[in-house]
């Protein structure tokens, strides 16, 4: 019997060193095989912007502040899926008609701006995914998962059917969706998807992140209100997501080596999202830049250490381009300077904050900027909670 047990314990022995063996050669990451961003038909500045709420009877009380809050926003251009908010010459109201009240009371129920959000995501979603696709050199017929991330659209059924239809994927495919993780809810996606790739040799996954957030556009006679209608846009972002082990020739392409999130202690109020009669809400805490200049250097600390890394080993810093302040803060905690952010201050000046998308907007300036011979980064972003969600950057030889 003890010889028995003796060749058990030595043949699992070699059975584990074996699989140690072959798990050490083949180490395998999630790597993104191809991206794409793209944004709804209207353009807006921020003098547009500006002049909207400015006539809006609901700013009264606020109108004196409203330009100051606009100016300071470090951004020129945002993307709406609304006509609503660009001059006359640049809509076809017959094609496209004005979708909030005339009297600019900006009063519309959730279900219709809900409905309005399905109408003009779906031919959205339907370009980015079919263009990342294309990046990728993927056929339809190789995704086995999508994964489909939004805090302004509820819809059942959702994009995640619709894209079946849309792209002509196998109706067999594995759906998820994330909602309601806010800024960050593209880490969250990326986690999901990452994981299906690394398990499924043969099959991709399809990451889709989509807000529209002019949909829930409100006026109320607030500073909050005012800061969110000043720096919140329309976007989407797109990424198909293989592994490193059962795909070729991935030079210059991102593997995520790893991820990693925390939930910052009492911080509960910095991000508050709401869903309301009025549709989709966000409370911002002033207390929120202060948070995250005060969290993230342990944060970011304790992801590298994880992999046993330091700062000075990373070449470029996705931060979540959320606002001014957001940049700001972030780059005091960690101690970076402007020309490290810039790509986050780029993506927010053309953009606005996006939400879920604009740290894949960040990430897809980094991949396409072959002067700075990036190797090695970190993308971030935050969520409610507050939380703070990051991925792992490796570009690949």
């Amino acid at each position: 019997a003890m010889a028995v047990a003796a060749c058990v314990v030595l043949a699992t022995a070699v059975a584990v060193w074996a699989l140690t063996r072959t798990t050490k050669k083949k180490k395998k990451h999630p790597v993104i095989l191809g991206m794409a961003t793209g944004n709804p038909p209207y353009k807006v500045s921020q003098l547009e912007a500006l002049a909207i709420a400015e006539s809006c009877p609901e700013c009264r009380g606020i109108k004196p502040v409203l330009a100051r809050i606009y100016g300071n926003s470090r951004i020129d251009y945002r993307y709406m899926a609304v006509p609503d908010f660009s001059a006359a010459e640049k809509r076809n109201d017959e094609r496209d008609p004005l979708f909030f009240p005339e009297d600019k009371s900006f009063r519309v129920p959730i279900e219709t701006r809900l409905e309005k959000f399905r109408e003009k995501a779906l031919p959205l979603v339907t370009r980015i995914c079919g263009e990342a696709l294309k990046n990728a050199d993927v056929e339809a017929s190789e995704v086995g998962k999508v994964v489909v991330v939004s805090s302004t659209g509820f819809l059942g059924p959702g994009l995640d059917c619709e894209l079946i239809k849309s792209l002509g994927l196998d109706r067999s495919v594995d759906r998820s969706l994330i909602g309601f993780m806010g800024c960050a809810a593209a880490i969250n996606g990326f986690r999901v998807a990452n994981d299906y790739a690394v398990l499924n040799d043969h099959k991709v996954s399809l990451l889709c992140c989509v807000e529209l957030s002019s949909v829930h556009t409100t006026f109320d006679d607030n500073v909050n209100d005012a800061i969110l209608h000043a720096i919140f846009a329309d976007g989407c972002a797109a990424a198909v997501i293989g592994n490193t082990a059962s795909r070729e020739n991935l030079s210059g392409k991102m593997a995520i080596t790893d991820t990693y999130g925390s939930l910052m202690q009492g911080t509960e109020d910095g991000i508050t999202l709401s869903i309301n009669e009025n549709g989709i809400s966000c409370v911002l805490s002033k207390y929120l830049p202060q948070y995250i200049a005060k969290n993230m250097g342990a944060y970011v600390d304790a992801f590298l250490a994880k992999n046993s890394l330091r700062r000075a080993d990373l070449d470029f810093w996705a931060i979540h381009p959320g606002g001014r302040r957001i940049i700001e803060e972030a780059q005091n905690g960690l101690g970076l300077t402007a020309d490290q952010a810039k790509y986050s201050w780029t993506v927010l000046k053309n953009y606005g904050n996006m939400l879920s998308p604009s740290v894949m907007f960040v990430l897809q300036l980094i991949l396409n900027d072959k002067s700075m011979n990036h190797k090695r980064g970190i993308a971030f972003s935050f969520s409610p909670g507050v939380g703070a969600e990051g991925i792992l950057i490796e570009v690949l030889d």
